[in-house]
């Protein structure tokens, strides 16, 4: 009952997306102070899980214009995958920094199963699992990725993930600091 909420609540979003119909609730906010807020979050779940998470996500870092509550919910998105497919004892590591005079980027890092390379292609589509016993055991829909990619790309930013299968995966989002709201 709980997956097939998920599910609804995943393809309403999606739905919403693809049609230009998610409201994007743009401010400045502190991209800091969004990144150490997650971070403790999710803390205790990464501590339950055996996992070290550390965070370098600098004040310094500037402000950056979108909607919090959705990159928020990017953010909780890599880091939730980055525990789940961690084995207890693992290291993820979350940082920011500045990437060129109006970017930031964004990387979440893991030493956890990893990705076969013929998988990392299609991470990103609607549904697509690694691995479909363990994907359904942890209680993923397959949305999760495709989810934070349309979110991304509507703040006019990139995401991308490179992995290597044993050894484990690391996801980088760039966003603009500036992004201006669009005709709105």
């Amino acid at each position: 009952r709980v997956l097939f909420r998920s599910i609804v609540t995943d393809l309403l979003t999606l739905s919403k997306l693809d049609y230009g119909r998610m409201e994007l609730r743009m401010q400045r906010f502190s991209l800091s102070a969004l990144l150490h807020k997650v971070a403790d979050a999710m803390k205790f779940t990464a501590e339950d899980s055996g996992h070290e998470m550390t965070v370098d996500a600098p004040d310094s870092l500037p402000e950056i214009t979108g909607d919090r509550e959705r990159i928020e919910q990017v953010v909780v998105n890599i880091l939730s995958n980055a525990v789940k497919y961690t084995p207890s004892g693992g290291r993820i590591r979350l940082t920011a920094q500045r990437a060129g005079a109006n970017h930031v980027r964004i990387t979440v890092e893991d030493n956890g199963v990893g990705i076969p390379a013929d998988d990392v292609p299609r991470l990103f589509e609607r549904f697509y699992r690694v691995d479909k016993a363990r994907s359904r055991a942890a209680g993923g829909t397959g949305l999760g990725l495709a989810i934070a990619k349309e979110i991304v790309e509507q703040h006019e930013g990139k995401i991308a993930l490179t992995s290597e299968y044993g050894k484990g995966t690391t996801v980088t989002i760039t966003l603009p600091t500036d992004l201006k709201p669009h005709g709105r």
